[in-house]
Parts: structure tokens; C-alpha cells; sequence
């Protein structure tokens, strides 16, 4: 019979245990630096991607032709694979596997927006501001294979789900910072003081990472070298890439064609950037907050297949409003925010079992090629969904992603076991050598 002088944890500290959550403050201050990690490697894009071609092309009178030049960074991105092993080989022991290359990137970058920032946009000096955020973007998918990897081997296993979490809401976080804040910042000051507070600002969320120490590196991990032939010598890694693609290129696709749908639907620009910073945010703070729980709770696989029968809830409304010739602002809100509660924990189930499912000797390179073939899924899905929508129509469109969808979620499903199971025996074989 329980003592009735025993004091019963609080009802919100029982859900924690039972997710598995954990209950030290270390624990907690770890995810903390991760999430500042992700909030400064997603807060500057608004400023590149948004505010300084619109600037260009509106108001300086840009041809359209010369718009895609601001995209040309993005290459940089999806070549990134090709020099992670050399950031998982190379480092100083004093300051820590990552440290080593977290610190001066850091500086590196910021220094690059500080320089953007004091070249004045003009005809003449655009291709001057491009090759700054050409040089820029060397220095930041650098350190974003350092940060990408200090995630990786700062969550345990009981850390994931709860981890996913984090690093989805840092994205979420660093975006609404990036919208909401750099470009009010952009228009009311000026290119200058937009550039120069990103500058800031990714310095300042990148510190907690610096002045951390990193956890110790067992002799295994330390003694092995990074190769990317390496990873793809092991079958398991093209099962897992596929996966990653199949999964990138579904999610992705509403995500690829939304502005052009909202834009046919009679909302103007202004309308559609508030719609998705308010809905889209607000929706993925809420469902990946209940799903942190439910990974850390059931995992990844239990997960993914839960959202087999959620997923499909985030159509009808958009059904419903492909039917329709315009919609009010408020409508669209509602259905963003239920269609981003209803597929945000797709992405999360995904990068918690993908950061199990890294090499522990060159968990940077590993997870860095999963980043890029997601990346080039969704330049895929970005390819055919206007495609798909001219073709079938917007009915068509979502209909067509339902069985995408579906069809991604059920080979996650069926695929994750025999990857667990093959990452295993890789690791054993790993240990035992």
C-alpha cells in the first residue's frame, strides 16, 4: 500500500518520464544549444533568397534573366557531400571534433554578411554582392556539416525523438526571425542594417555551441578516417537515401507549389508571406511539440505509421479550396495551420531515425549526404509539381501528393527495420574489427 507522506511527481513530469524525456539539467542545456545551433543556420535566408532579389528586380529595375544568379549559393549547398569527410577528419583536440570548425566558420560567415552588408545594391556591384554570397556559402554549408554533425553525436538514443523536436522548431524559429524580423529590419533601415544584424545574430546563436564542451569521442570513432566512398560502399546507405528522397520529394511538393496556388486563388504577395509565417509556424510548434512526445514515446517507425492515417487528413480542405475561384485570407490561414499540425511530424519521424542510422566515425559526412538528397528531393518535387498542377489541375495536384505520400510513408515503413538491423550488424562488425 503507498505511503501517503509519499510526495507523486506532477502529472507533466509523469508524461516526461514515461516519453522517456530527460530529467537532468545537462540534458536539457545540451538540447538548448542545439536549438540556438538550428535557429542560426535558418534565421539568414529570408535576407538572400527574399528580400535581395525582390530588391533588385522591383526596385532597381533587374531583368528577370538575372534573377536566378542569387540562387547560384544553393549549388554550393548541394555539393557540399564532396568536402564533409574533410571536416569529420580534420580537427583540433584542444577545442573539441566540431568547436574546431564551428568557431572560425562562424566568424567566417558573419564577416561575409558584414561585407554584403557594406557593398550599397546596384546594377553595377551585383555581381560583386553575388560572389561575397557565393564565398559565404562555402563558409556556411562548412559549418553547417560541423553543426549537422554535433547533433548527431549529442543525442543518445533516448534523445532522439525529443532531439528531432528541437532541431524542427530551431528551423521554425530561425525562419519566423528571418521573415518577420530581418526583412521588417530590411524595409525599414535599410540593406545595410539587414545584413549587418544577420551578421550579429549568427554569431550570437552560434556561441552557446562554442562555449559548450563537446562529449568525449570514443577511441573507435577517433581512430576512424571519413570517406565518402566509404559510404557508399555500404548497401544499407542507397536504401537509406532512397528513403530520404522518396520521403523529401512527397513532403515537398505542397511546399514547392503553395505560393503559386495561394496566387491563384487571388491572395497577393504580402497576404501569402503573412499566411504561411503565421500558419505554417504556428502549426509546426504545435504538432511537433506533440510529436516530440510520441517519437521519444513509440518511435520512429510507430510513428510514421500513425501519420499514415493523419497525413491524408490535411486534403480535404485543400480540395475544398482548389474548388473555389478566390479565398479570404482567413480560410487559407486555417487550412495551413491544419494541414502543417497534420504532416510537420512526417520530417521529424524521418530525422530521428536518421540520426541513428550515421556511421559513428564520420556521422558529419553521413548525415550531410542525407541532407543533400533531401535537398535534391525537393528540387525534384519543385520540378514536376507545376508539371502535375497544369496538367490534372490543383485537384488533381493534391490527390496526386495523398498517394505520394502514402506510397513514401509505406516504404519508410517497410524499409526501417532492415536498416536498423543492417546499421547494427555494421557496428558490431565496426567494434570487433
Amino acid at each position: 500500500m503507498r505511503d501517503r507522506t509519499e510526495k507523486r511527481s506532477p502529472p507533466l513530469q509523469r508524461l516526461l518520464q514515461k516519453a522517456n524525456f530527460p530529467s537532468d539539467g545537462g540534458s536539457w542545456r545540451k538540447l538548448g544549444v542545439i536549438f540556438s545551433l538550428q535557429i542560426a543556420h535558418d534565421l539568414p535566408n529570408a535576407l538572400t533568397t527574399t528580400m535581395a532579389p525582390t530588391l533588385f528586380v522591383k526596385r532597381l529595375g533587374t531583368p528577370l534573366e538575372y534573377l536566378g544568379l542569387f540562387f547560384l549559393p544553393l549549388v554550393v549547398t548541394a555539393l557540399k557531400w564532396t568536402w564533409a569527410p574533410v571536416v569529420d577528419n580534420r580537427w583540433s583536440p584542444r577545442y573539441g571534433r566540431r568547436r574546431s570548425w564551428l568557431g572560425p566558420l562562424t566568424f567566417l560567415v558573419a564577416l561575409c554578411f558584414f561585407a554584403v552588408g557594406l557593398v550599397q545594391p546596384s546594377l553595377d556591384t551585383l555581381f560583386v554582392i553575388i560572389g561575397i554570397l557565393v564565398i559565404k556559402q562555402v563558409f556556411y554549408s562548412t559549418q553547417e556539416i560541423a553543426a549537422d554533425g554535433y547533433v548527431v553525436e549529442n543525442l543518445s538514443a533516448a534523445e532522439r525523438g525529443l532531439g528531432s523536436s528541437v532541431v524542427w522548431l530551431g528551423k521554425e524559429l530561425g525562419q519566423v526571425i528571418g521573415f518577420a524580423g530581418l526583412l521588417l529590419v530590411a524595409d525599414r533601415f535599410g540593406w545595410s542594417a539587414a545584413f549587418i544584424s544577420a551578421a550579429v545574430l549568427f554569431i550570437v546563436f552560434n556561441v552557446p555551441a562554442l562555449i559548450r564542451p563537446e562529449p568525449p569521442i570514443s577511441a573507435e570513432a577517433s581512430a576512424a578516417r571519413a570517406n565518402i566512398r566509404a559510404f557508399f560502399r555500404k548497401k544499407v546507405n542507397w536504401r537509406i537515401i532512397a528513403v530520404v528522397f522518396a520521403m523529401s520529394f512527397s513532403v515537398q511538393m505542397p511546399v514547392a507549389a503553395i505560393g503559386p496556388f495561394l496566387g491563384s486563388k487571388g491572395l497577393t504577395l504580402s497576404e501569402i508571406g503573412i499566411v504561411l509565417g503565421i500558419a505554417a509556424s504556428l502549426g509546426a510548434v504545435l504538432s511537433l511539440s506533440v510529436a516530440s512526445v510520441v517519437i521519444a514515446r513509440f518511435g520512429a517507425k510507430r510513428t510514421a505509421k500513425l501519420m499514415l492515417l493523419v497525413a491524408p487528413l490535411a486534403s480535404p480542405p485543400f480540395l475544398w479550396l482548389a474548388a473555389q475561384e478566390t479565398a479570404s485570407a482567413q480560410i487559407v490561414v486555417l487550412i495551413i495551420l491544419w494541414a502543417t499540425i497534420c504532416t510537420a511530424p512526417i520530417r521529424m519521424a524521418l530525422y530521428a531515425a536518421r540520426i541513428g542510422w550515421t556511421s559513428e566515425g564520420q556521422a558529419g559526412t553521413d548525415i550531410t549526404v542525407q541532407q543533400s538528397t533531401w535537398f535534391l528531393g525537393f528540387a525534384a518535387a519543385g520540378a514536376v509539381s507545376g508539371v502535375i498542377a497544369a496538367n490534372l489541375g490543383w485537384v488533381g495536384f493534391f490527390l496526386i501528393n495523398v498517394a505520394a505520400t502514402t506510397c513514401a510513408l509505406l516504404f519508410f515503413i517497410q524499409s526501417h527495420d532492415a536498416i536498423e538491423a543492417a546499421v547494427e550488424r555494421w557496428r558490431k562488425r565496426n567494434v570487433a574489427a
